[in-house]
This record gives C-alpha cells, structure tokens and sequence, in this order.
C-alpha cells in the first residue's frame, strides 16, 4: 500500500517589527513553547499558508475571547512603558470577527448531490 508522506516544517513566526498588520484565521494555541514557556498562536492565511504569532502579556489577555475559525487582525503599536512598573514592553491592538459573523459568499458553499 502506498503511503503519503507529509513533510513537517516550522510554522514561520510574524515579525511585528517589520509588518506591523497580521490579518488571518485563528486555528489553535499551543502553551509552553520554547525556553520561556510562551504561548505560541497558530493561524491560516487567505491564501492557506500558516503563519505563528508569539504571545506576550498584552496578547494572552486579548486572546481570552478568540475562538477557533475567528478572523483576527493584530496590529503591533509599537513599544510603550507600563505607568505602574515603568518596564518597556510591545504593545498591540486586537481584532476579531467571529467566525458566526464571517460572511459566506455563496459559490463557497459546495454543491451536494442529494443521496438516494
């Protein structure tokens, strides 16, 4: 029986610093990524590519009410300074549309044959 391999590669990492807008498709979360135990959220593109967004205080907080197939726009504000410990750190909006809210344009809807 012939089996189909699928090569598994490392999901690239959104660089903030250099593309300050990520748009795409919330798919999971992974906790305790990496040598500092980091939240590491998984998404889909328009075009099918996966990408990966690092968390930080600000994105951990703000993913609390983001489900999977929720559309999500992040836009990195740059750094700003905590008025209560004065630390530096990277700031960011968050955005959703519900995946209930996302508009289904009707050539999407596959075409099923009534099984008799």
């Amino acid at each position: 029986m012939d089996k189909k391999w699928e090569k598994i590669e490392i999901v690239p990492t959104w660089n903030f610093e250099e593309d300050n807008e990520f748009v795409g498709f919330f798919v999971d979360m992974e906790t305790k990524v990496g040598p500092n135990e980091s939240n590491l959220y998984n998404f889909r593109k328009y075009n099918g590519e996966r990408i990966a967004v690092w968390g930080n205080t600000i994105l951990d907080s703000r993913f609390k009410s983001v489900g999977a197939g929720d559309e999500v726009k992040i836009i990195y504000k740059g750094k700003a300074t905590s008025p209560k410990t004065g630390r530096e750190y990277h700031n960011f909006e968050v955005f959703k549309v519900a995946k209930e809210d996302i508009p289904v344009k009707e050539e999407d809807i596959p075409i099923v044959e009534d099984a008799i």
